[in-house]
This record gives structure tokens, C-alpha cells and sequence, in this order.
């Protein structure tokens, strides 16, 4: 808070600016003020006079002068925010009025700006600190000149002839620029980066001149430089001077914001150029990359080494299984099946865009909630009319429709055209090999009919197939649906095309050596009854049936395997998929059967269709693309094949017989079959390839490749021979069905799921905080600079519809979206396996429909979760782009254009490819998912980098996963592990381009001089990398807590203690000050909160802090590093122990005899009363348990607290309410929070002291209620009375030190011992007791009254059994105490029960952990049986924690000093005080006694 004297000078200032009301307003405050701190002296008088009810008067009056002044930081930020656009008008209309006033003589600009600053007063849109002016100052340019560097970037690439010319914008704006930067004008201007950079520093200026209101100040005007742009005072001008001046005074803002533009746009590139040059320079680069070069050696010799120790081999297999991102799977083949899987993701993306722009096109649902706005009646007639456009050839059915409806149409239709033409090219690139598969010319022969009709090709569904469960739970075997059924079949049948007769072997024979064979008798029309019938079971799935009894039985044993969940093993699946049946007609005539359609549940919304069907044919075209390109590139021939396996090599396939036939001439065209030659040979190769390890792709169980459409279940890599990590890449294990455990895991994790959902997605704060985390990640890796393609990157991933008419967007679009780095949100993709896992079982698979219906209820989800998914999507595309620029630019400046192929030397792109593989920063030549291109190399090569370096759902290990989907285990684990496993990858990518040598067929192939420039270049990147990992991970946070000191004036001593103050779960973050009002009440934020890499950082600082901790207290240096120890591991196993949000809050309201912790939350919040009714507290318990699926937005309105629906924070901020214990609320502090995503960690020592008063009174009754027992017992003894209030007097003291340690920290944060007494004195201490723990000394109590009163009136009831003691010794307990009483308390104890408690805690929680999840393990997979060994499981053992733990609760077990008498008398009659085991109490000994003497 400003002081008087300060307040004064403002006032002063505003006065002579001619500001009346506004001076007014600060001499008051400051008048205010001055009174306050009168008051306040008066108060501490009263007070130490004894006069407690005038002191408590004369405070109150205090505080009730000077609450309107204490403005939060944080809530004046929130008020920058909402006067920002409120000043951009201001200045805009106040340089109209001076404009009016210049040229035509009128006063308008003093009223203006009258009406403006009148506006914002009445509002409170004024903010009052530093925080909140800067804020509207950064928010106020933004809000204008975001827009116009995004027409300057728009401009600048198609000055450049960037990447997207050739997709044009298709809105007005960036029309305008493209058509600028296609003009001369514009290419002269801002092809170069100079030109840029003054565009931009032109446009600054601009823009600040027309929008600064009259008054602001320049820097000039606060450091008294450059005479020319300080402003001149207007407050005392009128009418043409005033208008001239006002002019001229936004000219000079705007030409130093022109200036701050140049400096910026100069130096951000040099700072960042500086890192990336410290590893281009000739001496350094060559130094650090053989530094780089020399750890990889030394960590892969030790890795050797320790590989060799019995046990390690094996326990590195299987946690490289669990852990790694690829598990036991050939990482190459792995890396081209998850492209494949986005190939087909992005072409469902692309459809669903189309299907959604139709949909609004014809306003079928309302805008901000997922529900129907037109009647049933109407969506279906819209429906209909939309699948007769698409399937019936120059159907009219739209043409009454809207223009827009019709072009969304057509779009649909040309997209399933397009697909149409790439399989014809499949099918005839197949045909044309020599497949003579009839199925194959079949389905050419369709879909080439399709085409030449101009219809779509929509492929059928049934609910027969896609939703088995409830398509046979509803089937009805006598229901008019089956009737028409049977009926329209039998007609069929019964018609020109009725069936006819088989001939018998022997007919066959004879017809077939010329004799005559009479036809055979047509049927009768029984037989076609039942013919019709056994047709009709066979096609709705219950073949073998004849009658109805029969049909009735099968139906309900499948109705019985639905309920009780599927027990049969699952067989073995394809991770690559292809739709061989999408062509195949299984029901002759379907067509036409429309009866028969309906029965078996034809899927007739032809968006679902449509969607479907292109997703069908996008997979199988890649699949297809997938296996030919995968047979090609790490296939070998058989003869190839056994050759490198007699040197002693294993290639990761062999190609099956039919392909290498030519080079086998012993073979000859057998495949196995006895009797032919070279069926031995055949069985020899074989034989020896499986006894190898190798397994034959896809063949039947006599060894036979079957002759399917695609030449088997795996194209052109069925009957391939492959080692078992290919085959584990290619295939999904088999498992169990799904069995009534399952059904509870999956509901289990639906709940799980939709909490998780509900308090991240529709959150703005969780918004921000992953656009935050997004951007670090940028940073992390130097990938976030100054041209870096905002503009570019939002229209691919916003982009309308019409952008896709464009050929080249399209076709970058597609490449990009092939990548798999688009949609890999971990939040949307794990809820997305969690409701696929749900959709698998009958009962959750309702809980999870149902609450699909909740969420499309809820208000703006939609968009919440489209944001949440294409905000994680932009910020991986726009790294990228810059790790391809990268490599480019690198490549750049050797000289080489990897894109014109015709200027490199022939073979570079394989040697450099090649050469980047060998050095580890490239996995592949290429996807093969990608169309072949000169580009392919290092868009794949990007792609796979962001994919290490940035969160990415597929990448999460086996083990992790499983975790995330077990209901009760921490929300989202799956952030922890990819934030370890990202930052490795950063850190070790870093070190691989740093350590890059060119090898000898590139130097070859480029020169010297080239590959010499390259190496540097790419060295550089890997300094840059590292720099800006070190720089975001652990220099920035230190630097913005630094930082934020610094601004606050806030001591080392005081962060030391607030520190020590917040709850524990901040252990360790990094926290920065917002406000310190010097007396006691200061804000913090945490900014691990919205850092990624904060998980990996805090565990360090953690153990750090701990390490020095003890090392403080004189502890040995090994149980500095134990204590150290666990607080890292501790930090990094949080995520992966802490309880879910459903199974925390169940475990809140279940009683403690079922694991609960009966009523009470973690924090200790009641969630209801032990004395209420059963009825209460379930109704208050079911409220806890379903305020977890409140939005996140909504609990800003309203919010559950102790199992009742409360005001949310801003609802008491826009209405006025406080909070429970008081706490006042603002809309301006709430708007701050939603934006900047941190939320303001308070400690407010004059009002929230008391708490730690409140923790210490029950902790000091339960201390002495355990003597009191003792002492009533009728069989205690004199020394077990004693021992007891001996040990009453050890708790005590541990608890009273722990209240000194709290206040000697609050003293740090300038809290008066006024202050600190009236606190503790609110709860409930005497005043005896708090003025001696404030002053650090020993207060305990006396036998009371009560006591000896109560103990002798039990001695003289008669009904009772006599004491074993009749004389009580009241007296030596009172002696006891009052031996050490005001003894010094030991504040150590606070600081060594903070550690514990972690501990414990931790402890605990994975103990309740343990045994409430003993049960809930998720069904394991059945392997299938390989023709290999499997690996040997390993050891079972103690876990890893235990001996670390028992440590940790060796040395929490402590006591403070109480004098070394009282040590020695006392530690006899309570021994555990001192620790739980002899080691610790001997350690504890003696930290007691170098504490008692000084040391």
C-alpha cells in the first residue's frame, strides 16, 4: 500500500493535471490512511494496557478505514483487463474529437475524454497498481494488433511464396493481404526479413498513435530522455491547442512504440541466435559435440556393463515393456502403424468437418449446446433427402435446400468421389500384379459403377454388427419386423429366381462324361418354407437353426453371454485394419430386400454413413499402402533372407514363397503340399525359421495362405516370416473376454473418466493453463520464435470447409494430419479409451451413454472440448513446422535445397536420411504413410520429434495406461510420465544434435567445406535446445520468483516462510509473489501450475530443500541423503498414488470400516456430522459425490461444500456475499484467474492465523485426555501415572513448539505479536498459554480441579473396585510441569514434523491405496502361445520404498528440547517420544542435546 506521503505527491499530480476529482479522491485516501495508522497505535496501547475491548473497538475502526484501499494485486489485474477495451475506445474516439476539433474549431476532446474517465470511475475500471496498468496497457495493444501482424505474417508468406500461397484465405481480411503481398509493393517490402521487421515496426506505430488515450506517458517523459518524445502537459488547453497537442502526444507514443517494436523484433533473434551460435562456433562446436559424444559413450558402456549383472537383462526387457513408449515392438514398424492409424483419423476429421457444416447449413442443432432444434419429424425428412442426394445419381432431393446446405452436400459427395478414385487406382494397381482373386474384380466392377454413375459409395451398416448387445436384446423372433422379413424372403425364393436343386456326386459325374441327367424336381413349397426360414436365421447370426424352438435357444444363450459378460478368449487382432468385406456382398440381393434390411437394423443416418465409410476406405487404402510399402522397405527375399541369416543377421521379415519363388528352383511353385517337389525344401525353410524365432504372418492352421480379397489378413505381408517384435507391432494380443470384473473396472472408470472430464474441459482456468503448457513446450525447444506460423497453423487447424476446395491445402492437410500429432490430447484421448473400454460392457456402456446425454446438456461443452483438442493440436503443429525450419535452414546454409532435387548430388537424400539415423535424430527415411517427396525426410522427422518432445497419448506406456484406467489411481498419471518422458527426450535430442558428426558417405557426397558448415548448424541446434530447456525448466522459474521479490519487496526471509506456511501439497514449486503488504498478509501464485516441465522440477528442488533442511539441523550426511532421497521419490510417485476425484470423494462419505474416512475430506473438511441422522448424511454425502460432475465452469457459480450446494466465487464476487470465514470476492480477481490460469495462494496472517490456533487445541486435549485416562484407571500404578503425565508433557511440548515455529514465521512475515495474539486468542487459547508460546517458552498444564475432583469421587463410590493407589500424587504431576515450565521451545520440531508429515502422508495414502485396490486389478491379456521362449519373469522382492520409509519414520518420531534434565528424567516413562526404534531415538538424543546447548 502506498504511503501517505505518496498519496499525497499523486494527489498533488492529479490537481495540476487538472484532475479535481480524481485528486480529491487520493487526498482522501491518504487522509484515510493517516487515521488508520492513528488508530492502530491507539489500538496496540489499549492492548498492552489491558484494556482488550477498546483495542478490539479501535482495530475494527482501523480496518474499517482503510479495507476500500487494499486492493489486491490480483484484482487489479482482473480490472486492467476489463478497462483495456474500454481505453483502446477511448483513444480511438479521442483522436477523432481531436481531429473534428483541429480541422472545424470544435471542443469536443475535453468532453470525450470527460465522458470516457467518468465512465471508468463510476464502473471502477481504473486500476490502481503497477500490475493492473500494465496489464491494460499489453492488453489494450493486443486486442488491435494481434489482427494486423496476423495480415502482416498472411502477407509476408506470400511475399516469401510460402508454404500455403496456393491455399487462399476465403475471408476478406487475409484476402487483402495475400493480395498485398502478392503485389510489388508488397514483395519488395516484406519478402526480406528486414522488411518485415520494419512493416511491423510501422504498424506499431500506427496503431499506437490512434489508440492512446490523452495522458498517457512515455518513457522519455520517466527516465527524462530523448526531449522529442516527452509529452506535453494538455491539462490546462482548449479547443485547437489542445486538439494540436493531444495529436502531437500520441505521434510520440506511437513512434516509441514504433521503437520498442525494431529493438524487440532485432533482439529477440540475436538473444535466441546467441545459444544456437555458441555451438556453430568453429573451437566450441567442436569441443562440446565431443564432450556430447563422449558422455553417450560413457553412458552406453556402463549401460553394457550393467546389462551383463544376472537379472538385469531380463528386469530391463520387462520394464522397457511396461514403461517404454514401444514396449517389445520393432520401434520402426511401430512408429509407420501409428501413422497409418492417423491417416484414418484425419480423413474421419476431414468428414466429420463436412458432415458438421451441412448440419449448421440446415440449422438442425442450436449453437452452444449439443441438442436438436428442429422437430424428429424434420431431421429425418432432412436425412432422407441427404442420402438420396448422395446415392441416387442427379437426385434433385436438395434442391429446395438452402445454397449453403447444397454446396456442404456436394462436398460431401466429391470427398467420397475422391475415394472412389483412389481405390480404383488400388484395385487395378493389385489387378494389374497379377491377383486373380474374383472378390478383387468384383469389387473394382462396384465401385467403378459407383463412379460412373456419380454417386456416392455408402457402405451399409447394420446394428447386427455394430451393436450386437442391443440389437439381440431387442430381437424378437415372432415380431412383425421378422415376419415381413420372412415373408419378403419367401417371396423372393418362391419367384423366377427360386433356388434350384443340387445334383448328386454321382449325377455330376455322369453329366459330366456326356450321359443324359434328368433336372432335378424343383421344390415344394414346404421345402421353400423351410429354406426361407434356416436363410433367415442363418442372416440374422443364429445359423444352424431350422425351427423356431430352436432359433429361441440360441437367442437366448447370446442374450445370456451379453449379460455375463464374454469369458471365450479374444483372438489375436491386426494394429493395422482393412475393410475386406466392405465390397464383398454376403446377402445376394440385399438390395432389395428392404424388409430384411430393417430387421437386422440397417444403419440409415446417412452422416454416420457417409463418416463411416470414408473412415472404412481412408484405412484400407493405407493399410493396403502400409503393408505393400512395409513388405518393400524392411522386407527381404528368401534367399536374401537366408543368407543374412548364415552371416549370423536377422532380418526384422522374410518374404513368404510366392514372392521369391523365382530364386528357389528347387522349390518350384510348391507351398507345402506333399507329393509336389520341393514340399521338403519348403518344410525345411520353414522349420528352420520358426526354430529361429520366426512367426508366419497370417496363415491358417494347416500353414495355408488364404486366398482372400487382399491376398490375406495381411496383404502383402501375410505368409511373411517375422521376428517376434514385428509380429507384436502388427498384431493386438489376444485376451480374455469380458467378464463381470471388467464390468466393474469399466464403470469404474467411466465415473472416473466423466469427473476428470467435467473439472478440466469446460474449465477456463485448465483452458489456460494447457495453451500455457503448450508454450512452454515450444520454448523448451527453442522452437518458439519470433516468425513462427500462428497464422498458417491456425487456419490448418481452423480451417473452414472452403479451405478444402483448395488442392494444396487439402493435400498438406492430409500429410500433416498423417503425422499422428493432431488430436493427441492426453485429456481427450484418455476419456475416449475410457468410454471405448465402457461401450464394451452392458451396464457402463449405459452410465457412459448417459452421461454423454449430461454433457451434451451442458452449456458451451462442445466448444470447450474443441478448444481443449485443437489448442493441443495447433501448438504440435506449430513445433512442427519450426523443427522442420530448423533442419531446412541448417541445410540452408551448407548450400543444400533438400526440395530441388535437381541442385543436389544424386543419392543425398538417402545418405543424409541415413546419416541422421545413425546419429539418433531420425527413426526413418520417411513415412511411408506419407506420399513420397523430396520434403518427406524431415516433415517425418518433425513430426517425430514433437511426438518425443511433447505430450502425445500414443507414446504412454503400457503400465502407465492401465493405471490411468483403474478407478481409484491419480487423475490423468499419464501427465506425469510423459512429462518425465519429454523431457528426457528433450534433453537427449539436444545432446545428439550436439555430438553430430557427418559421416563419411555424406562428406563424400556434399564436400568437406558443406558438411563441415552442416554439422555446425545442427550443433547449434542442439545448443539451442539445451539452453532453452535449461532456460524454461529451471532457470525462468527462479528468475520470475526473483523477479516477483523483487517488485514486491518481499525478503529472502519472508519467501522462507511463507513457504513454510502454504500447504504442503506446494512443497517444492516454484512459487512467485503477487502481493506483500509488508504486515503479515501476502499473495502468492504457483507457477508450477501452468509449467510442464514443473513435475520433473519440483521433485529435484524438493530433495534439495530437504538436503539443506537437515543439513541445518546437524543430521549425519546419511540421512541427508535419505531424507533427500525420498523427497524426490516421494515427488515423482504423487501422481501415480494419489486417489482419483470420484474414488477421493467416495472414500470421503464411506464410513472408516469400508475405507472411508467417515465424513471428513482430506484437508479435514467435514462433509457431514457424526450426531446427524442416517438420512442427512447420505443425502449430504450423495451431494458430495455428484458435485464432482459440476463443470468446471459452473463451479465458478455455485460449488459443494460440506455436502451443500454454496455460491461459487463469482457468483460472491458479482453479488457481494462473502465467504464462509469472511473472505471477500470481486468479478475483477475472478476474471484474472480464468485468464491467467493461476489462482492466488493468500496467506492473510491477521485474519487466518487463528486456523493454526485451532489445529493446536484439540492435538493439546487429546495430549492430556491420555494421562487423564491413565490416572483413572483403578489399576494404575504410581509409576504408570507418572510415565503417563510424563509423556502428556512430551506431546505438549512437540505441539507448543510446533505453534512457536508457526509464529516465529508469521513474526518473518511481519505479523505483530498483537496480531498473533488476537489470533490466538480467537481460538480459544488462554492468555497465559499464548504469551508464553510467543515469547518461546514452555506453558504446560496443571492436574486440574476437575481432575482430582473426578478421580476421588470415582475412589468413594462404593460399586466400584478399590485403586491399586489410593494416594493419588496430584502433586508430583504439578511439580513435573512446573519443573519445566518456560523452558525454551524447540522450533526445529516444526520444520522436522513438516518433513514427516509428508512422509506419512505419502506413507498412508499408498497403504489405503493398496488395500482398497487389491480387488480391482483389470483382467490381464492372454498372451498367445509363441514358438519362442518366453522371457523369464523376474524376482519378486521387498519394494524398493520400504527401506527408505522405515528410515523416514525413524527420523520423524522426534521431540524438541526441553533441557537436558528433562531429557534424562523424563525419556524414561515415555521412550517413544524420542523415535520408534533405538537408532532413531539415539539419533533424536542427540539432536536434543546439541539443540539444548547451542550448536
Amino acid at each position: 500500500m502506498p504511503t501517505y506521503n505518496e498519496l499525497i505527491d499523486a494527489a498533488i499530480s492529479r490537481y495540476e493535471k487538472g484532475d479535481a476529482e480524481g485528486g480529491e479522491r487520493l487526498e482522501k485516501q491518504a487522509l484515510d490512511q493517516e487515521q488508520s495508522n492513528a488508530l492502530i497505535d491507539q489500538a496496540i496501547t489499549a492492548f498492552e494496557s489491558g484494556d482488550a475491548k477498546a483495542g478490539d473497538s479501535l482495530e475494527a475502526q482501523a480496518k474499517a478505514l482503510s479495507a476500500p484501499y487494499e486492493t489486491s494485486t490480483f484484482t487489479d489485474i482482473g480490472r486492467g483487463m476489463v478497462a483495456a477495451p474500454v481505453t483502446v475506445a477511448q483513444g480511438i474516439t479521442e483522436m477523432a474529437a481531436a481531429g473534428l476539433d483541429l480541422s472545424l474549431g470544435t471542443q469536443y476532446s475535453r468532453p470525450v475524454t470527460d465522458a470516457f474517465e467518468g465512465f471508468k470511475r463510476e464502473y471502477d475500471l481504473d486500476p490502481k497498481t503497477a500490475a493492473g496498468e500494465i496489464t491494460e496497457e499489453l492488453l489494450g495493444f493486443g486486442l488491435g494488433f494481434i489482427p494486423i501482424a496476423g495480415w502482416l505474417g498472411r502477407a509476408n508468406s506470400v511475399a516469401k511464396a510460402g508454404k500455403l500461397t496456393k491455399a487462399g484465405s476465403k475471408s476478406k481480411f487475409f484476402k487483402s493481404a495475400e493480395k498485398f503481398g502478392e503485389s510489388a509493393a508488397g514483395k519488395s517490402l516484406l519478402k526480406s526479413r528486414a522488411g518485415l521487421i520494419g512493416s511491423t515496426a510501422l504498424a506499431t506505430a500506427g496503431y499506437e498513435t490512434i489508440v492512446t488515450p490523452d495522458g498517457r506517458a512515455t518513457m522519455s517523459d520517466a527516465f527524462d530522455i530523448m526531449p522529442l518524445l516527452q509529452t506535453e502537459d494538455t491539462s490546462q488547453m482548449q479547443g485547437f491547442e489542445l486538439a494540436y497537442t493531444r495529436l502531437r502526444n500520441k505521434l510520440r507514443r506511437g513512434v516509441e512504440g514504433g521503437l520498442a517494436s525494431l529493438t524487440f523484433d532485432v533482439g529477440l533473434p540475436v538473444v535466441g541466435a546467441a545459444s544456437r551460435a555458441f555451438g556453430t562456433v568453429p573451437g566450441v562446436s567442436g569441443v562440446t559435440s565431443l564432450l556430447a559424444r563422449s558422455s553417450a559413450e560413457m553412458f552406453n558402456a556402463i549401460g553394457s556393463q550393467v546389462g551383463r549383472i544376472p537379472g538385469v537383462g531380463v528386469t530391463k526387457q520387462f520394464l522397457k515393456e511396461q514403461l517404454s513408449a514401444t514396449g517389445t515392438k520393432f520401434a520402426p514398424m511401430l512408429e509407420e502403424v501409428l501413422d497409418v492409424d492417423a491417416v484414418g483419423a484425419q480423413a474421419q476429421r476431414t468428414a466429420l468437418n463436412f458432415v458438421t457444416e451441412f448440419e449448421n447449413a440446415t440449422g438442425q442443432f442450436l449453437k452452444f449446446v449439443d441438442a436438436p432444434k428442429k422437430s424428429k419429424k424434420k431431421l429425418a425428412q432432412i436425412n432422407d433427402d441427404l442420402y438420396r442426394f448422395l446415392t441416387v445419381p442427379g437426385s434433385t432431393a436438395l434442391d429446395n435446400y438452402s445454397k449453403g446446405a447444397k454446396t456442404a452436400a456436394d462436398r460431401m459427395l466429391e470427398l467420397d468421389i475422391t475415394y472412389q478414385d483412389a481405390m480404383i487406382d488400388e484395385l487395378e494397381q493389385r489387378i494389374a500384379l497379377g491377383s486373380t482373386n474374383q472378390d478383387l474384380a468384383g469389387a473394382l466392377e462396384e465401385i467403378q459403377n459407383h463412379r460412373k454413375s456419380g454417386a456416392a459409395f455408402l457402405r451399409r451398416r447394420f446394428r447386427q454388427y455394430d451393436d450386437k448387445e442391443k440389437f439381440y436384446k431387442e430381437l424378437d423372433l415372432e415380431g412383425p419386423a421378422f415376419n415381413a422379413a420372412y415373408k419378403e424372403l419367401r417371396n423372393v425364393l418362391g419367384s423366377t429366381s427360386r433356388p434350384q436343386r443340387e445334383l448328386t456326386e454321382i449325377q455330376k459325374l455322369q453329366k459330366s462324361v456326356g450321359d443324359y441327367v434328368a433336372e432335378p424336381a424343383p421344390f415344394t413349397s414346404a421345402e421353400l418354407d423351410s429354406i426361407a426360414t434356416e436363410k433367415l436365421y442363418e442372416y440374422i447370426g443364429l445359423q444352424g437353426a431350422k425351427d423356431l424352438p430352436e432359433a429361441k435357444k440360441m437367442l437366448a444363450e447370446l442374450q445370456k453371454s451379453f449379460a455375463r459378460g464374454q469369458s471365450e478368449v479374444i483372438k489375436e487382432g491386426r494394429a493395422v485394419g482393412i475393410a475386406e468385406d466392405m465390397f464383398i456382398k454376403k446377402i445376394e440381393g440385399l438390395d432389395q430386400l428392404d424388409a430384411l434390411r430393417a430387421l437386422k437394423g440397417e444403419i440409415v443416418d446417412p452422416k454416420k454413413v457417409f463418416i463411416n465409410t470414408i473412415s472404412d476406405m481412408a484405412n484400407t487404402l493405407a493399410g493396403l499402402n502400409f503393408y505393400r510399402n512395409a513388405a518393400g522397405t524392411f522386407g527381404k527375399d528368401m534367399e536374401e533372407g537366408l543368407r543374412l541369416l548364415d552371416e549370423g543377421k536377422f532380418p526384422s521379415i522374410i518374404k513368404d514363397f510366392d514372392r521369391t519363388v523365382q530364386t528357389l528352383p528347387d522349390v518350384g511353385m510348391a507351398r507345402g503340399v506333399p507329393g509336389l517337389p520341393g514340399a521338403a525344401a519348403v518344410r525345411n525353410i520353414d522349420e528352420k525359421l520358426k526354430g529361429l524365432g520366426y512367426i508366419r504372418l497370417g496363415v491358417d492352421e494347416s500353414g495355408q495362405v488364404p486366398d482372400d480379397i487382399f491376398g490375406g489378413k495381411f496383404a502383402d505381408l501375410t505368409g511373411a516370416y517375422v521376428r517376434p517384435e514385428v509380429k507384436d507391432a502388427l498384431t493386438t494380443p489376444a485376451r480374455m473376454g469380458l467378464d463381470g470384473m471388467g464390468q466393474a473396472a469399466a464403470i469404474g472408470a467411466t465415473l472416473k473418466g466423466q469427473a476428470q472430464r467435467m473439472a478440466i474441459v469446460p474449465n477456463p482456468i485448465s483452458q489456460v493453463r494447457n495453451i500455457y503448457g503448450n508454450l512452454m513446450y515450444l520454448a523448451g525447444n527453442g522452437n518458439l520464435k519470433r516468425d513462427s506460423d500462428f497464422v498458417d497453423t491456425f487456419r490448418l487447424i481452423a480451417a473452414n470447409v472452403e479451405h478444402m476446395d483448395d488442392a494444396g491445402f487439402a493435400r498438406m492437410s492430409q500429410e500433416l494430419g498423417s503425422l499422428g500429432v493432431m488430436d493427441t490430447s492426453l485429456v481427450t484421448s484418455a476419456l475416449r479409451d475410457y468410454k471405448d473400454f465402457a461401450q464394451k460392457f452392458s451396464v457402463s456402456g449405459q452410465i457412459s451413454n448417459a452421461f454423454d446425454k449430461f454433457s451434451k446438456a451442458v452449456p458451451f461443452m462442445k466448444q470447450f472440448e474443441a478448444l481443449y483438442s485443437d489448442s493441443d493440436s495447433f501448438f504440435k503443429l506449430m513445433a512442427v513446422f519450426a523443427e522442420q525450419s530448423k533442419m531446412t535452414n541448417a541445410l540452408g546454409k551448407a548450400g543444400l535445397d533438400i526440395n530441388d532435387a535437381m541442385s543436389l548430388p544424386v543419392g543425398f537424400r538417402a545418405t543424409f536420411a541415413q546419416n541422421l539415423m545413425d546419429a539418433g535424430l531420425a527413426k526413418r527415411a520417411g513415412s511411408l504413410a506419407v506420399t513420397d517427396s523430396p520434403g518427406n525426410l524431415l516433415l517425418t522427422m518433425a513430426g517425430d520429434t514433437v511426438k518425443d518432445t511433447m505430450p502425445v497419448y500414443s507414446r504412454i506406456g503400457k503400465a502407465v495406461r492401465k493405471l490411468d484406467a483403474i478407478p481409484v489411481f491419480g487423475n490423468f498419471t499419464s501427465f506425469a510420465s510423459e512429462n518425465i518422458r519429454n523431457s528426457y527426450n528433450t534433453m537427449n535430442r539436444g545432446m545428439k544434435e550436439l555430438a553430430f558428426v557427418a559421416s563419411d558417405d555424406l562428406v563424400t557426397k556434399i564436400g568437406k567445406e558443406k558438411a563441415t558448415i552442416l554439422e555446425r548448424q545442427i550443433r547449434g541446434m542442439g545448443s539451442q535446445r539445451l539452453m532453452s530447456f535449461l532456460a524454461v525448466s529451471a532457470a525462468t522459474p527462479v528468475a520470475v520468483t526473483k523477479a516477483s521479490m523483487l517488485a514486491t519487496g518481499t525478503t529472502q526471509e519472508e519467501m522462507d516462510a511463507a513457504e513454510s506456511l502454504v500447504a504442503d501439497f506446494y512443497q517444492g514449486h516454484a512459487l512467485g509473489v503477487i502481493n506483500n503488504d509488508g504486515r503479515g498478509n501476502i499473495q502468492l501464485f504457483d507457477q508450477s501450475f501452468v509449467n510442464p516441465y514443473g513435475f520433473v522440477r519440483d521433485p529435484i528442488i524438493n530433495a534439495l530443500r530437504t538436503y539443506e533442511k537437515k543439513g541445518g539441523l546437524n543430521a549425519s550426511e546419511v540421512e541427508q541423503l535419505t531424507a533427500a532421497s525420498w523427497a524426490g521419490i516421494t515427488g515423482y510417485l504423487e501422481p501415480f498414488g494419489s486417489e482419483s476425484i470420484i474414488f477421493e470423494r467416495a472414500r470421503d462419505v464411506l464410513p472408516a470400516a469400508w475405507l472411508g474416512r467417515g465424513g471428513e475430506t482430506q484437508t479435514g473438511s467435514k462433509v457431514y456430522q457424526e450426531g446427524e441422522s442416517l438420512g442427512s448424511k447420505v443425502a449430504q454425502g450423495v451431494t458430495h459425490m455428484l458435485s464432482a460432475y459440476i463443470p468446471g465452469y459452473g463451479r465458478m457459480f455455485a460449488e459443494e461444500r460440506g455436502g451443500q450446494i454454496e455460491y461459487g466465487r463469482l457468483t460472491r464476487g458479482v453479488t457481494g456475499i462473502p465467504g464462509t470465514r469472511g473472505q471477500e470476492y470481486n468479478p475483477q480477481e475472478e476474471l484474472a484467474r480464468a485468464v491467467t490460469g493461476f489462482t492466488p495462494i493468500t496467506l492473510n496472517l491477521r485474519t487466518d492465523f487463528q486456523f493454526k490456533g485451532g489445529e493446536y487445541l484439540p492435538l493439546r486435549s487429546s495430549a492430556k485426555s491420555v494421562a487423564s485416562r491413565t490416572i483413572k484407571n483403578a489399576d494404575s500404578t504410581v509409576e504408570q501415572m507418572t510415565s503417563s503425565w510424563g509423556t502428556y508433557l512430551d506431546n505438549l511440548y512437540r505441539e507448543q513448539s510446533k505453534l512457536y515455529y508457526n509464529v516465529l514465521q508469521a513474526k518473518k512475515l511481519n505479523a505483530s505479536d498483537q496480531v498473533i495474539r488476537s489470533q490466538l486468542k480467537a481460538a480459544g487459547l488462554g492468555t497465559a498459554e499464548l504469551n508464553a508460546i510467543i515469547r518461546g517458552e514452555f506453558w504446560p498444564g496443571l492436574a486440574t480441579k476437575e481432575l482430582i475432583v473426578e478421580v476421588r469421587k470415582d475412589m468413594r463410590n462404593e460399586d466400584r473396585a478399590p485403586r491399586v493407589v489410593q494416594d493419588i500424587p496430584f502433586g508430583d504431576f504439578n511439580r513435573m510441569s512446573n519443573d519445566v515450565r518456560n523452558r525454551p521451545l524447540s522450533p526445529q520440531i516444526g520444520v522436522l514434523e513438516r518433513e514427516a508429515r509428508l512422509a506419512d502422508r505419502q506413507r498412508r495414502r499408498d497403504q489405503e491405496i493398496e488395500a482398497a485396490t487389491a480387488n480391482l486389478a483389470p483382467p490381464q491379456p492372454v498372451v498367445a502361445p509363441q514358438p519362442v521362449a518366453a522371457p523369464t519373469t523376474p524376482p519378486e522382492s521387498q519394494s524398493f520404498m520400504s527401506p527408505i520409509a522405515n528410515v523416514v519414520s525413524g527420523v520423524a518420531d522426534t521431540v524438541g528440547d526441553m533441557g537436558a534434565n528433562a531429557v534424562d528424567r523424563y525419556k524414561t516413562y515415555a521412550p517413544s517420544v524420542l523415535g520408534g526404534n533405538p537408532a532413531a531415538q539415539a539419533a533424536n538424543e542427540e539432536i536434543l542435546r546439541r539443540s539444548q546447548q547451542g550448536q
